[in-house]
């Protein structure tokens, strides 16, 4: 290579990065959202679980519903991403022994940091799950806890 052709190359790595550097940015940025909507789901299908299964085991519909609230807002504590806390639907339609007891967990998840590289402020997230009741476990007739 001569010298006549390496002052045509000056200066084109500095325009390539100048090129390149706020696409890949923007790709953190995309995976950062991507991540954080993986790892709220995640949690929320873990709430969900547990309050399913703490549903299931109360003794009562009525204390079914309160076990499952009880039980979806201790999974989510701490969290800061759910804006406005968990709302908790227990279905418990299915009540009585061998049946089963179905908990949806539904929560908004903060993405407004994230707005500006095209993502939504908000993304409304839903955990289900869905626990047995046992046959041979003795339910009271009460509603208490």
């Amino acid at each position: 290579m001569n010298v006549r052709d390496r002052r045509t190359d000056r200066g084109s790595m500095s325009l390539e990065m100048v090129l390149a550097t706020p696409i890949f940015v923007a790709f953190l940025l995309i995976l950062a959202g991507a991540g954080r909507l993986v790892d709220a789901q995640s949690q929320m299908d873990g709430a969900a679980r547990d309050a399913a299964r703490a549903a299931s085991i109360a003794r009562s519909a009525a204390s079914a519903r309160a076990f499952a609230a009880g039980a979806a807002a201790a999974g989510l504590r701490g969290t800061s991403w759910c804006a406005g806390g968990p709302s908790v639907r227990t279905d418990v339609s299915g009540w009585g022994p061998g049946g089963r007891v179905v908990v949806e967990i539904a929560c908004d998840v903060d993405l407004g940091d994230l707005a500006f590289i095209g993502l939504p402020g908000t993304k409304r997230l839903v955990g289900r799950a869905v626990a047995p009741i046992d046959t041979y476990t003795y339910r009271g007739g009460g509603d208490g806890l």
